[in-house]
């Protein structure tokens, strides 16, 4: 059938008819492979996207890190190229796998696990202990929301849980330790003579012509940042209150209308001794023990002396466990509940369980709610009629300016009009950010989105905390261009001075390696003739660091020696060494302390780790289809 109808299209009659099939495929078959990969992407993985904007922010952070931990001897140069930026996407993509495969597992970040390790931050604690308000500070200070800093953690903890996982599962058995112990504390003779970088670097000219030639063979490498000045208009309901108030009449008639409310709180003062569930003892253990504590005190022991001697808890411990006043939703749940259940003071609780172990609460006083007078509650009351009124303010401009964005999202001049906002600029900023509210990463891709960068409209409205937005339209565009070159000149040249030594210098080396031959007997004869002086190393270790890290690495991936030494060429530092190889010695796992041992099960276990990670990065590669646009990069 399929034959005789091949055969009867033919002709005029074929030309018309796949004439009218390829109309379909050129509207709708051309349209869906450019919408393949959005405007906005550099890559696409599977049904997500990591956007340019996403990347050049995660990719200036990476440099700027980069900056700080190397500090002059971070090369702008070298960080920019090409093939690292492709190695940070690669990593951004590795990085999404994990977390789509993560998903698909069902695994997810509770509440509960967030919590916790903001909590467990350093960086968000007073004393030991999370503080609320530091928190806040702290994210404000880099431009970050709460909301906006959790999704990220949560994001990090979900691309963690399966190299997590795969950690725990790991098993190294006694006689891989001993191979790695065996490696590890290897050591290796050898006799060197070193090949002056320096010597060679002073006969080296680098002319101008040539430091052009080189300027223009690799000008993406001299781009400077791309970046943009915005004008914004920012709407802060704490800048709405001002000048808002009440007199004392309308003051006191609130205070009246809701006297009960202007009460303190039933406080309590409380002890306890806290028993933790860690790596000395476990949950049962620990429960055990609180049971037994309660116990002892019930038969009339003294509450202080086993405070000190059993609490975990170092800040009231040596105390008696005397946690002072105590008021509602100062601590966790179950810790409040327990306390406001006992029913007189020195009523002592059963154990109660908390995330932090398990307490024995002793009810030490009680101390009663007591009304506020109208002048200790009138701060409160005004506080909270300006909180109301901004709020309610702040509602009514922010859906204004909405619609005012809707009807003219060209301008930014009708919301300056009709709501009296001040149009504000920023100081010229790039895709890793600036100062004030170019710090907001929110803002920074906003302000780099195809939207406002491209099409040059005014952005959606940006929340930057609580009752707190902006909206923001380009005000200048400042493209990546070429340095001039007379910025450049003096790190190309240094460059070409850099290479052209060491080339020069490693092909002495190698003439010098040759004279010597392969076992290395003409050693001490050549570096004699050649004004060189030897040096031996009787002992070297793998971590010998203070001969340099690229050579003490390359030293060590050279084979053993067999009957005799082997000649090498090897970097030391900026030199060139020429490296007789004369013996292994290697180490010895039966005179490795448990401390060590234990050190190299762990750094098997995470490179057990590692394998696996890698295997499954590799699995997710291959069945998951990942494009990439390169000119995006």
């Amino acid at each position: 059938m399929l034959q005789s109808i091949r055969d009867r299209v033919t002709g005029v009659v074929a030309i018309f008819v796949l004439g009218l099939l390829a109309v379909p495929f050129l509207f709708f078959g051309v349209e869906s492979y450019i919408r393949a990969v959005p405007q906005d992407a550099v890559a696409v993985v599977g049904d997500d996207e990591i956007s340019v904007s996403e990347f050049q922010t995660s990719f200036a952070r990476y440099r700027a890190n980069l900056r700080q931990q190397q500090g002059d001897a971070y090369d702008e140069i070298a960080t920019n190229q090409p093939v690292v930026r492709r190695e940070h996407l690669e990593d951004l993509i590795d990085q999404l796998l994990l977390r789509q495969h993560a998903e698909s597992l069902g695994l997810a970040v509770t509440e509960g696990t967030l919590s916790r390790v903001i909590r467990e931050i350093p960086s968000f604690q007073v004393e030991g202990q999370f503080d609320a308000e530091l928190y806040r500070q702290i994210l404000r200070g880099t431009g970050r929301t709460p909301r906006g800093f959790e999704q990220e953690l949560r994001e990090d903890l979900l691309v963690n849980a399966i190299p997590s996982s795969l950690a725990a599962s790991a098993i190294v058995t006694e006689a891989e330790i001993d191979r790695f112990i065996a490696l590890q504390q290897e050591q290796r003779k050898v006799s060197l003579v070193e090949v002056s970088y320096d010597g060679f670097a002073e006969q080296v000219e680098v002319t101008e012509a040539e430091i052009e030639t080189y300027y223009q063979d690799n000008i993406d490498n001299f781009m400077t940042s791309e970046q943009v000045r915005i004008a914004y208009v920012e709407l802060n309901a704490s800048e709405l209150g001002e000048g808002l108030s009440l007199d004392d009449e309308e003051l006191r008639r609130r205070y009246e209308a809701a006297r009960q409310r202007y009460l303190t709180p039933e406080a309590r003062r409380a002890s306890h001794v806290l028993i933790e569930v860690g790596a000395e003892r476990d949950q049962q253990e620990a429960r055990m023990l609180a049971a037994e504590i309660q116990q002892r005190l019930l038969d009339g022991e003294d509450f202080a002396a086993l405070a000190e001697e059993f609490s975990d808890d170092p800040g009231s411990r040596s105390e008696g466990g005397d946690l002072g006043w105590i008021q509602p939703e100062e601590m966790v749940a179950p810790f409040e509940d327990a306390l406001y259940g006992l029913d007189a003071p020195g009523a002592i609780s059963e154990p109660v369980e908390t995330r932090f172990g398990y307490h024995i609460i002793r009810l030490e006083e009680i101390r009663p709610p007591e009304g506020m007078s109208f002048e200790e509650a009138r701060e409160e009351i005004l506080a909270e009629y300006i909180e109301r009124e901004t709020e309610s303010m702040y509602i009514e401009i922010s859906e204004r300016l909405i619609d005012l964005v809707f009807e003219d999202d060209t301008t930014l001049e009708p919301l300056s009009r009709d709501l009296g906002l001040d149009i504000r600029t920023t100081e010229p900023f790039g895709r890793s950010g600036g100062a004030g509210i170019a710090a907001n990463r929110h803002v920074v891709e906003a302000a780099f989105s195809d939207m406002v960068l491209l099409d040059g409209t005014v952005s959606d409205p940006i929340e930057l905390d609580r009752n707190h937005m902006v909206v923001l339209k380009i005000d200048e565009h400042f493209p990546a261009e070429p340095r001039p070159l007379a910025a450049v000149s003096e790190a190309i040249r240094q460059l070409l001075i850099r290479q052209r030594a060491s080339d020069q210098a490693r092909s002495r080396a190698q003439e010098l390696a040759q004279a010597m031959g392969p076992a290395g007997d003409e050693l001490d004869r050549v570096a004699e003739e050649a004004e060189l002086e030897v040096e031996s190393l009787d002992r070297v270790a793998r971590y010998d660091f203070q001969h340099g890290g690229d050579f003490v690495n390359a030293l060590f991936r050279l084979p053993a020696p067999g009957d005799q030494p082997s000649i090498h060429v090897l970097p030391k530092g900026r030199n060139i060494a020429v490296v007789r190889l004369e013996g292994v010695i290697p180490g010895n796992p039966a005179a490795a302390s448990e401390m060590e041992r234990m050190s190299a099960r762990q750094q098997l276990r995470f490179s057990q780790m590692g394998y696996e990670v890698a295997g499954l990065i590799e699995y997710l590669r291959e069945n998951t289809r990942v494009r990439v646009v390169e000119e995006r990069l």
